[in-house]
C-alpha cells in the first residue's frame, strides 16, 4: 500500500522512511503542499501530513480542501502542536487521527497498522 507523507523536516521523514522500509508498504515523501497535491494523483492509501509546513499551518488547509474535493482515504495529522483546540481542529478539518511528535516507533507502527491492515 502507498503512504504519502507531507513533511518538510528531514529528520522526521527519515524516521518514517526507515520504518516503512521494514514493511511491505511504499512511502512517498513530499516536502511541500504543492508536491502533495500532485502526489494525490498516485492515489495513496494513507496520508500523513505535518500541520506546520514552512512555518505556517498549511497542513490544516490541505486536509480541509482535500476533503471538500471528495478525498475519502484516511488522513493522519503528524504534529508537534498539542493544545486541545489544535488537536480538535485536526478532526474538524477532516483528519482521522492525530499522531503527536515526538512519537515512538511503536506508536507509528500502531497507527500505520490501523489503516493499512
Amino acid at each position: 500500500m502507498l503512504i504519502l507523507y507531507i513533511e518538510d523536516e528531514p529528520n522526521d521523514y527519515t524516521l518514517v522512511q526507515r520504518y516503512v522500509r521494514s514493511t511491505p508498504h511504499e512511502l512517498m515523501v513530499c516536502t511541500n503542499i504543492d508536491d502533495g497535491w500532485q502526489a494525490l494523483g498516485q492515489q495513496p492509501d494513507l496520508i500523513l501530513v505535518d500541520l506546520m509546513l514552512n512555518q505556517s499551518r498549511q497542513g490544516y488547509d490541505f486536509v480541509q480542501v482535500m476533503r471538500q474535493h471528495g478525498y475519502t482515504q484516511p488522513v493522519v495529522a503528524v504534529t508537534g502542536l498539542s493544545l486541545p483546540n489544535e488537536v480538535e481542529h485536526c478532526y474538524e478539518v477532516g483528519c482521522n487521527e492525530v499522531l503527536q511528535k515526538p512519537y515512538t516507533i511503536h506508536q507509528l507502527a500502531d497507527t500505520l497498522n490501523r489503516y493499512l491492515s
